[in-house]
């Protein structure tokens, strides 16, 4: 496979994965949908409907779901590298796609900043916080 088409494959499949996380998901799924179906031939794999098991597989992830999404950027990177040395005619269309995801993921990606100014007797926490009162301090039994 031409090199320059296996890196193609390598980025089209980050973008794709990454797309999946976002809000603009759908639109970036319908535009491969249409790159999958205009140059699908006989015999071709159904590449729409492995969108939708990616989709699910990331969706159904327990816990994090970065080790799947790895092992989904690298199944992607497979399956564009195969249709990509079948339809090499695809490549510019594809990296299009790279091109718009990579705009609406930076558009879809902001920065929270939080500032906590606090007083006396104020905790702040990443998770659980558990606080106690101390104990009470020994009395001195000389005093009457």
């Amino acid at each position: 496979m031409d090199p320059a088409l296996a890196g193609l494959a390598g980025i089209a499949s980050t973008a794709l994965v990454q797309a999946m996380t976002r809000d603009t998901w759908e639109t970036a799924k319908a535009r491969l949908v249409k790159i999958f179906n205009r140059h699908r031939g006989e015999g071709d794999p159904d590449l729409a409907g492995q969108l939708e098991v990616t989709e699910e597989r990331l969706r159904e992830t327990p816990g994090s779901p970065e080790p799947a999404a790895v092992e989904e950027r690298r199944r992607w990177a497979a399956i564009l590298g195969a249709f990509l040395s079948r339809h090499g005619e695809a490549a510019s269309e594809l990296r299009e796609f790279v091109d718009e995801a990579r705009r609406a993921t930076a558009r879809d990606t902001f920065t929270v900043v939080q500032q906590i100014n606090a007083g006396r007797d104020s905790y702040t926490s990443a998770r659980d916080l558990h606080v106690t009162p101390r104990p009470a301090a020994p009395r001195d039994h000389d005093e009457a």
